[in-house]
């Protein structure tokens, strides 16, 4: 009796074993997302102070890991899971909140360089009459235009949206005043599945210079209009 008992025991721890072998899906640690950095020029970074004010702004950021501070050349490397188009206007605004001047943002797949109008005031007030403008990389048809225009109508504030398809532009008119983040835009853009490749208005023009070429596209173009607005 007391044999078996014992061989009962180790039946049990066998199985047991066998078990936990069969699970290691299960036991595993759930994979982590791979940490990509983001380079950020602030031309207003010229001491230790600018740089940790800077830093906090961004380490408040939600999902930013590390940042690190080249003062000689006023660059903050920012580590982070995968920036998406909203996480680098976060970024940016977060540089500028922290009275930062951010002036080039770099990725793995595009550069994003602003130039700032000149501060003239009466031509400043001017320009926020003005359409904003969005220069598309290859505005191939109507149906993209048509895409992007309903992304940028879920903005709130936009209240007309035209297309010139000629030379790939859209303009936008907005009842916000200032006008909206171009970073706002840019999103907008990306969520049609489009790249934009400038963003005019009132804050100058954030240009991007993506690294790898766009996509060939298929779609059919004849008899598509060029120019016009599109409707709510």
């Amino acid at each position: 009796m007391h044999k078996k008992y014992r061989g009962s025991n180790r039946a049990i721890a066998s199985l047991a074993l066998c078990a936990l072998a069969t699970q290691p899906a299960a036991l595993a640690a759930p994979p982590q997302p791979a940490i990509r950095q983001v380079q950020i020029v602030d031309e207003a970074m010229c001491c230790a102070g600018c740089a940790r004010k800077v830093s906090g702004q961004l380490y408040a950021t939600r999902g930013v890991r590390e940042v690190g501070v080249d003062m000689k050349s006023r660059t903050l490397t920012v580590s982070l899971p995968e920036p998406t188009p909203a996480m680098l206007g976060q970024l940016w605004h977060a540089v500028e909140k922290g009275n930062g001047t951010p002036t080039k943002l770099v990725t793995a797949e595009a550069t994003y360089t602003l130039v700032r109008p000149e501060s003239n005031t009466a031509d400043q007030i001017a320009s926020t009459d003005r359409p904003l403008v969005i220069a598309i990389d290859n505005l191939h048809c109507q149906g993209c235009a048509s895409k992007i225009a309903g992304q940028l109508y879920a903005i709130k504030g936009v209240t007309k949206v035209s297309v010139d398809r000629e030379r790939g532009l859209l303009f936008v008119e907005s009842s916000r005043a200032p006008q909206l983040s171009p970073w706002t835009f840019i999103e907008a853009v990306a969520k049609a599945n489009e790249r934009p490749l400038a963003v005019s208005g009132s804050h100058g023009e954030l240009s991007i210079e993506w690294v790898t070429a766009a996509a060939p596209k298929s779609h059919q173009q004849a008899q598509q209009p060029r120019t016009g607005g599109f409707q709510r």
